[in-house]
């Protein structure tokens, strides 16, 4: 195995939490799930709904939506996560953090012509440091999508355009106490939802599991030594039961 290491940065990051109906209030940082996706817009895998799509199965999609999943993850990006087996680390490298008020229009209700005037808060200048584990052949492939990806990567949010920089391949992962860490029950400090893709959603009908929080260490707040802190990036279920 291959351990991918780079830096992503931009001006803002809006990192919604699943659990939050608004989602209003940007998580410090990615989750695996949004890291994967990440990865995925590197290498050109589309969503079967977006415009990048070539030639989508609209019966499959039609059949999704009837399941609940009506916005399905690219099998293609699934696919690759579970060949590869998909591990991945972050850390949160950009000082303390800031979090700034950003407004933009939304709205009441699908197919009203009401505005609703919604403030965000994003986090002002985010920057981390991500390390993924994978076989040679495909951390090669990743680290040349990273310097040219296929579609524009985003922090979150189309309108949180990502920087990646600093793309290498390692021999090992840099030991530090930084490195965001997985716990279950009640979270202290900078926590995002430990979100994967569980990559048999056509199966279960289910896109993403959510399996307690990743804490994010601070400079306010330090974390603890891992014996390592890769965790898989996706999860397969069992077949829902019709």
């Amino acid at each position: 195995m291959s351990i991918l290491i780079f830096e992503l940065a931009g001006d803002m990051a809006l990192w919604r939490n699943v659990y939050d109906s608004m989602g209003s209030y940007s998580c410090l940082g990615p989750a695996p799930g949004n890291l994967a996706g990440i990865c995925g817009a590197a290498l050109g895998f589309a969503s079967p709904r977006s415009t990048a799509a070539k030639a989508p199965d609209a019966k499959l999609l039609k059949q999704l939506d009837k399941k609940g999943l009506p916005w399905p993850v690219s099998p293609e990006l699934l696919a690759w996560e579970e060949e590869n087996d998909f591990h991945v680390a972050c850390r949160w490298i950009g000082g303390i953090p800031v979090r700034a008020p950003w407004n933009v229009n939304g709205c009441k209700e699908i197919g009203k012509l009401e505005n609703l005037r919604i403030q965000q808060q994003v986090i002002h200048n985010p920057a981390y440091e991500v390390a993924v584990r994978l076989p040679e052949p495909a951390a090669g492939k990743l680290a040349e999508a990273l310097r040219q990806p296929a579609f524009p990567l985003a922090l979150g949010a189309s309108f949180c355009r990502a920087i990646v920089r600093k793309v290498r391949i390692a021999g090992e992962l840099p030991e530090s106490a930084d490195w965001a860490f997985h716990v279950n029950g009640i979270p202290l400090g900078e926590a995002v939802p430990f979100s994967r893709h569980i990559v048999n959603a056509n199966e279960c009908f289910e896109r993403i599991e959510s399996d307690g929080y990743w804490i994010y260490p601070t400079p306010e707040n330090p974390g603890i030594r891992q014996e390592t802190p890769f965790v898989r990036g996706w999860v397969r279920k069992a077949e829902a039961v019709s």
